[in-house]
């Protein structure tokens, strides 16, 4: 079944997530990270840059992919990550609030591929970090019809 490309541009509920200094250092460890601002008790602790991940590429994505209107399916994969920051990078208690959208949603051979957008704001309503995902939903694209092969054919003849 394909998605529903009535939903390009539905937005979420948003929700909040703060960052917190232990956060980042657990993220940088994981990634064997050796930058000391990610483990800095001080002023100049920053997150690493692909620190959103850990709050918007599975919690935006589950609200998106909660709507029953959009005819998502578990058959997925994870096509791309981009993240466009603000003025700065992210420190400890930064207290975000994030609102997830549907931002795109397009088909190539049987997959179809569903832009998740994430844009996260401070108490001020300062951007800080957008989140662009791409999941593959394989197997779902729409499939032509003998008419529409027929009329592309036309036009290529």
């Amino acid at each position: 079944m394909a998605l529903n490309r009535d939903k390009v541009g539905s937005t979420y509920p948003s929700y909040t997530y703060e960052v917190s200094r232990e956060k980042i250092r657990e993220y940088a460890t994981a990634l064997s990270e050796t930058d000391p601002r990610y483990f800095s008790d001080g002023d100049d602790c920053v997150a690493p840059p692909t620190f959103a991940a850990c709050f918007t590429v599975t919690k935006g994505g589950a609200a998106v992919f909660a709507d029953d209107e959009l005819g998502a399916h578990p058959a997925v994969v994870h096509g791309s990550q981009r993240y466009t920051y603000g003025d700065r990078p992210l420190r400890p208690g930064d207290v975000l609030t994030c609102t997830p959208r549907i931002a795109d949603i397009s088909a190539r051979g049987a997959n179809e591929f569903l832009t998740i957008e994430v844009v996260c704001e401070d108490a001020e309503g300062h951007h800080l970090v957008t989140s662009e995902a791409v999941i593959v939903l394989l197997g779902s694209a729409p499939s032509t019809t003998d008419s529409e092969v027929g009329a592309a054919q036309e036009v290529s003849s």
